[in-house]
């Protein structure tokens, strides 16, 4: 069932990633780290994580990637009307939270930023740390200000913040250890490498994936992950980290539209 969104507002916050915020007609009950689908008639329909909610507003952080983010980018303004509903898939573990880190990739702070908020009202001291490429790809990192307890930045080639990758965090910075659970959510070799080190070290982590969701609720396998056949809007898109370690596919293989696997190539900071 679809609910009528308006458009509240845009914000250009890179190159190519828009902040929408969107008031709906109905309130919706939403945990952190599950998304809603955003139809737009006669372009398409996408899965879009939730950055931040408050009564009826929601704020999608939206990457200019393909047909329907793109026609958000360039056709869209304050006022227009969308067709949503969800909220759908598995969000992030809350209870139990004395201590936490969030390291996120570019866009993939999105649904971190949601937590943050909720985990800070429960009184969770949090640690974040936030990669990108460069200064020109830096984004609402101020947004973490007044929520975590550090905050640390790297861009790839130290135009900003600190040089280098958002996980040496984990070796340089922080005692993996003192964490009760660590959240990630960014590329996926990023999120490989950070699943892979918090497990050696015996620290808890989950994970937020991305995937091509057609149906949003496990019907149409497009989401699916070999060779569990787990359904990423259905069982996730947030996972642990020791059921991702059992994934073929995770931070190996996506699925393209059309379903064929291809190899994931991406660098961290996107």
């Amino acid at each position: 069932m679809y609910i009528v969104g308006r458009i509240l507002e845009i914000k250009r916050l890179t190159c190519r990633i828009k902040a929408f915020t969107v008031e709906v007609c109905e309130r919706v009950n939403t945990t952190p780290g599950q998304f809603m689908m955003v139809w737009i008639p006669q372009v398409g329909e996408i899965p879009l994580s939730i950055a931040y909610k408050e009564d009826r507003l929601l704020e999608f952080i939206v990457a200019k990637v393909g047909r329907v983010t793109g026609h958000m980018h360039d056709n869209l303004s304050k006022g227009d009307r969308l067709a949503i509903r969800g909220p759908y898939g598995r969000g992030f573990t809350l209870r139990n939270v004395e201590k936490c880190l969030m390291i996120a990739g570019g866009y993939g702070l999105a649904p971190l930023l949601y937590l943050s908020h909720e985990l800070k009202r429960r009184g969770t001291e949090i640690d974040v740390a936030l990669g990108f490429r460069t200064r020109e790809d830096v984004f609402y990192t101020n947004r973490f200000d007044h929520v975590a307890d550090h905050v640390w930045v790297f861009t790839e080639d130290g135009s900003y913040g600190i040089k280098g990758m958002v996980t040496e965090v984990m070796k340089k910075h922080v005692k993996l250890k003192d964490y009760d659970i660590v959240y990630t959510c960014g590329p996926e070799l990023m999120m490989f490498e950070v699943v892979k080190h918090c497990l050696e070290q015996g620290v808890k982590v989950e994970a937020s994936l991305e995937r091509v969701m057609k149906c949003g609720i496990g019907i149409c396998g497009s989401c699916i992950l070999d060779p569990l056949g787990l359904r990423v809007c259905k069982d996730g898109p947030v996972f642990d980290g020791e059921v991702l370690m059992k994934i073929n596919d995770f931070g190996r293989y996506w699925r393209c539209l059309d379903g064929r696997k291809v190899p994931i190539k991406s660098r961290f900071n996107s």
